[in-house]
């Protein structure tokens, strides 16, 4: 998830940050108005709105349709009264900004009367259902891979030695994030290239069988360059695992397969998702074209606008920058303890809860200080999609 609404983000009252604005959205005689379209809608009604169904006033949609039990209104017919809430579902930064600031203007202030939608979901869960739901998980098995892109976001062609993460190491990784995560809605299995990984099959099977119904998605996510075998597509079925594949057929096209392994996943009963990934990439400057030098006031504000949403989570320690793990696993970058949550040490679920929102001594990865930002925002430099390179001619 992204955080845009919360901007300082240091801690300095661990485990209670977020007490205050947990307060405004408990009351009882609060009556909750969900603004977004309808996907968004829906999506945050059956994750977390159905608790409160009995205070939802109605939803004021954009665009699409939303459920029949849910009511719908017009921004006009939201009445003027002190203990109304609004639900910002909006995802795109620029369309929550706008909303922001036209009910600013009302005297709706955020994360007083006006809450994003993601940030007011993961609150509401810790404080009032004593659940943590993660929205998404990234799960690092292999820098193997059939690519060299440049610009990849996770340094692969800067890897000395392939790496290839032991099946048990996961197993335990896996058994560790659930004694303290009650639901993950996305898992995402990520390389390097996920159909060379060795064990793919025995550790799929392990988080089916072990946490199924605490997973709402196992995703792999591949390159298109690669079949699955026919072992791996039996096993995505029986596992209802999601073929994630980048479609890299204008980079790449002697090599891109997109549309044959497609059709031998959906032929196999599986579900596919091509992700467009456009014209051009963000160059993250790291480590060849590196960012101006920051203050730390910058940094934070830097952090803010960049809003990472892909958490990395690898041996116990759950990243918050995907980016910044993988410049630490490839052995380019340090490694800091103000940049992940160690699973192995005990936290609440409100100190876990605040490193999701960005929370951190610094109040922003020490990766910011080499990286441009993973969000428009942040980052205005682009580079071709996928570009190759020799591995002879990698930076380091």
């Amino acid at each position: 998830m992204r955080n845009y609404s919360i901007k300082d983000l240091r801690w300095s009252d661990r485990g209670h940050e977020l007490d205050d604005l947990a307060a405004r959205i408990a009351g009882s005689d609060n009556q909750f108005y969900i603004y977004g379209n309808g996907r968004e809608i829906e999506e945050f009604y059956q994750r977390v709105g159905k608790y409160f169904a009995d205070n939802i006033g109605g939803c004021v949609c954009m665009q699409g349709e939303v459920n029949e039990e849910l009511h719908i209104c017009e921004e006009a017919e939201i009445p003027d009264m002190e203990n109304i809430r609004i639900i910002c579902t909006c995802k795109d930064r620029k369309k929550y900004v706008e909303l922001r600031e036209k009910w600013n203007r009302k005297g709706y202030r955020e994360n007083e009367k006006f809450f994003q939608g993601e940030v007011f979901e993961m609150v509401y869960e810790v404080y009032i259902r004593d659940e943590v739901k993660l929205d998404r998980i990234e799960v690092f098995l292999t820098s193997c891979c059939t690519l060299n892109c440049e610009k990849c976001i996770s340094y692969i062609p800067y890897f000395k030695k392939p790496v290839i993460i032991p099946l048990q190491q996961l197993k335990d990784d896996a058994d560790l994030l659930f004694s303290k995560v009650d639901y993950v809605y996305k898992m995402k299995l990520l390389g390097g290239e996920v159909l060379l990984y060795p064990y793919l099959i025995e550790y799929i099977d392990y988080l089916y069988q072990s946490y199924g119904d605490r997973i709402g998605s196992i995703r792999i996510g591949t390159n298109g360059t690669v079949f699955p075998g026919q072992a791996v597509l039996e096993m995505c079925r029986r596992d209802h695992v999601t073929i994630d594949i980048s479609d890299y057929t204008q980079a790449v096209p002697n090599m891109c397969m997109l549309d044959d392994v497609r059709r031998i996943c959906e032929d196999n009963g599986i579900s596919v998702d091509v992700k467009r990934t456009g014209e051009q990439w963000l160059d993250m400057g790291f480590p060849n074209n590196l960012p101006e030098e920051k203050t730390e006031d910058e940094l934070r504000d830097h952090f803010h606008k960049c809003a990472m949403f892909c958490r990395q989570y690898n041996n116990g320690k759950y990243f918050f920058c995907c980016s910044n793990f993988a410049a630490v696993c490839a052995g380019m970058f340090p490694g800091d303890e103000n940049d992940y949550l160690d699973f192995r040490e005990d936290f609440t679920k409100k100190e876990l809860l605040e490193f999701e929102l960005g929370y951190s001594r610094k109040g922003h990865t020490t990766f910011c200080n080499v990286c441009r930002g993973c969000s428009e925002e942040a980052n205005s430099c682009h580079v071709e999609v996928a570009k190759q390179i020799n591995r002879e001619s990698r930076l380091v």
